[in-house]
């Protein structure tokens, strides 16, 4: 009977409805946008005499949106889902990868902005791209691991 009562059932801390939402979308508007950009920049033909293709500037100007939602939605997760998660233990390893994933695309799209050095530039493009498109897998990794770990617990 003593041992009963020094073990209690964690307490889960998987986001509401809403903030899963919040997530799901702001996940899904900052990989089309992102995307959206990389075809208008690599793929589309240039109308004549324009310096970029037209989508490309309708496509940053979401991604800068998206990214203002995004960076609330992560801000959100820090205080109610990442802290208590860390410090029950759970999920660490690809918990910990999918925020400092969040954590190199915000220090590389802010460095798109305001580094100088083309080349220091070009790096943090090249990992932006990387990281933003690697991103949503690891988001589905970790939500699958989550419940696989709830169904087990439930077991």
């Amino acid at each position: 009977m003593h041992e009963a009562l020094h073990h209690r059932p964690r307490k889960a801390v998987r986001p509401g409805r809403r903030q899963r939402l919040a997530i799901y979308w702001s996940s899904a508007l900052l990989l089309a946008s992102g995307l959206a950009w990389l075809i208008a920049h690599y793929l589309l033909p240039l109308p004549e005499f324009a310096a970029r293709h037209p989508l490309e500037t309708w496509a940053m100007r979401l991604h800068g949106a998206a990214t203002l939602f995004g960076l609330a939605v992560f801000g959100s997760l820090w205080s109610n889902h990442v802290l208590p998660a860390w410090k029950q233990g759970r999920h660490r390893s690809h918990g910990a990868a999918l925020a400092l994933f969040w954590l190199l695309l915000i220090l590389t799209g802010y460095g798109l902005y305001y580094l100088s050095d083309e080349e220091v530039r070009a790096l943090a493009s090249t990992g932006h791209i990387a990281l933003g498109t690697v991103l949503p897998l690891g988001l589905a990794v970790h939500v699958s691991q989550a419940r696989r770990q709830k169904h087990a617990d439930l077991a």
